[in-house]
């Protein structure tokens, strides 16, 4: 990622995975590839929470998305009977 002119995160995976990068690049030395990469990173983080907070709704796994209407049926289903 140092040769990375800007970093885009679009997933709060992808959003974990920067932060743990970042975490291992804190004690970079100033100017090195590791400290742009830092740099690169946490800007990339605050633009996706920026973005995330901006969007007023919270990311919902699609599995969860599954579950939530497998329940929903099951329970309409048996208030039926």
């Amino acid at each position: 990622m140092p040769n990375a002119d800007a970093v885009m995160i679009s997933s709060y995976e992808e959003r974990k995975a920067a932060v743990l990068r970042a975490a291992q690049l804190l004690s970079s030395s100033i100017g090195s590839d590791g400290e742009r990469e830092f740099e690169l990173l946490t800007e990339a983080i605050a633009d996706f929470d920026i973005r995330q907070e901006a969007l007023g709704y919270i990311e919902i796994p699609p599995a969860f998305m599954q579950f939530l209407s497998h329940g929903h049926q099951d329970r309409a289903a048996s208030g039926r009977r």
